[in-house]
């Protein structure tokens, strides 16, 4: 009796976590991007099939050394998203890894082909060689809520506990 009751229960659990992976999708690209004195520019397409009403976020992880008057400019599809320098001292040098998280590129994306440039303006000095990394390239989607209610994550969780708990009366 109790194994046909946790076979019902792991159905319903696989159901529901499978229907949470569908509401929200992660794209995510290529793990490691580097430019120095030898690359300036790295360059990559990927596809989306965007949906309206829905919001994109970029998030990666970024570091590196540059120096004085040196610059690494992020651009999705000819816009840019991101500079860094030590001039504008947003972060752009320090060889300690620092997150950009949800970065809103919804208005840059297209349907289908998209481009995410990388370009530095990196040269060699005497007493260092110069180098930025941006790693862990993520494009997250959400629905945009047409309602804006201050729900939090306690009680999506309660929610989600609550319909666990009808289910499973339902079923006994």
């Amino acid at each position: 009796m109790f194994q046909k009751h946790y076979k019902y229960l792991f159905n319903n659990l696989f159901f529901v976590f499978s229907v949470f992976l569908l509401i929200s999708s992660v794209y995510s690209y290529s793990d490691y991007y580097k430019v120095n004195v030898d690359e300036k520019s790295k360059t990559e397409t990927f596809n989306i099939d965007k949906v309206e009403n829905y919001t994109y976020k970029l998030s990666y992880v970024h570091y590196g050394n540059l120096q004085e008057g040196m610059y690494v400019k992020i651009f999705v599809n000819g816009n840019n998203i991101h500079e860094y320098s030590k001039d504008l001292s947003n972060t752009g040098s320090g060889a300690y890894k620092k997150s950009e998280n949800k970065t809103d590129i919804t208005n840059y994306l297209v349907n289908g082909s998209n481009e995410l440039k990388i370009e530095s303006n990196i040269w060699k000095t005497e007493n260092s060689s110069p180098y930025y990394v941006l790693e862990n390239f993520e494009i997250t989607e959400h629905e945009v809520s047409t309602i804006k209610l201050p729900i939090s994550q306690n009680v999506n969780f309660f929610v989600f506990i609550l319909c666990l708990i009808c289910l499973i009366i339902r079923k006994g």
